[in-house]
């Protein structure tokens, strides 16, 4: 009787063990948001979504970034997505917003009425590597078409080297096997590692 009760004693933490192992990983949260107090009180319907911009990055990769947010934003938010292209983003370089800190809204306005926008989604690359191990830092503002104002602002700053930001590629590339390849093409891949980056914001917006 005792070793039946120690047999089962055994079974029943190898099942429990086994549900466990059988949960599915979570995804770590590496991006932050800072939300203004108000926000609920927009109403925001049609989302302009600009090229990244950012020191030393190329017109390729900053459209790159732009369509990797629009296609994670697009599984998660309501909005309706419009691509701007490099001549609008030229037009918003003249608010110089990094430098003052704040948009001219003037610009914000006349741009978001020539495609009735309601906000205008844009980014900028603060820091990156595109060599092994990748490091990538991206900021984005929602910029609200009625007032000029920053109402939403999401950064990720992802490391190849940090145990977290691995174990954030091996969910999202959906690790199963550990023969599975998938989240180590992410550590090489610029536009995998970039993917990842536009996944962690879009979850906060």
């Amino acid at each position: 009787m005792m070793c039946l009760a120690r047999a089962c004693a055994a079974l029943l933490a190898l099942v429990l063990a086994g549900c466990v192992l059988a949960r599915p990983a979570e995804m770590p949260k590496l991006a932050n948001a800072v939300v203004s107090r108000d926000f609920d009180s927009y109403a925001l319907r049609r989302i302009g979504l600009l090229p990244f911009a950012g020191r030393g990055l190329t017109t390729t990769q900053g459209l790159d970034l732009q369509r990797a947010l629009h296609s994670e934003l697009a599984q998660s938010t309501p909005f309706e997505l419009v691509l701007l292209d490099g001549d609008d983003l030229a037009e918003l370089d003249a608010s110089d917003p990094y430098r003052r800190g704040w948009y001219k809204p003037k610009t914000i306005i006349g741009l978001s009425e020539r495609y009735d926008l309601d906000g205008i989604l844009f980014g900028i690359v603060t820091q990156e590597r595109f060599f092994p191990p990748q490091l990538l830092s991206l900021q984005v503002d929602l910029v609200s078409a009625e007032t000029g104002l920053v109402i939403w602002s999401g950064s990720v700053n992802l490391d190849a080297s940090d145990p977290r930001v691995v174990s954030g590629l091996k969910v999202y590339y959906g690790f199963e096997e550990d023969d599975d390849q998938s989240w180590r093409v992410a550590l090489l891949s610029p536009e995998r590692f970039a993917r990842f980056a536009a996944f962690q914001i879009a979850c906060l917006l």
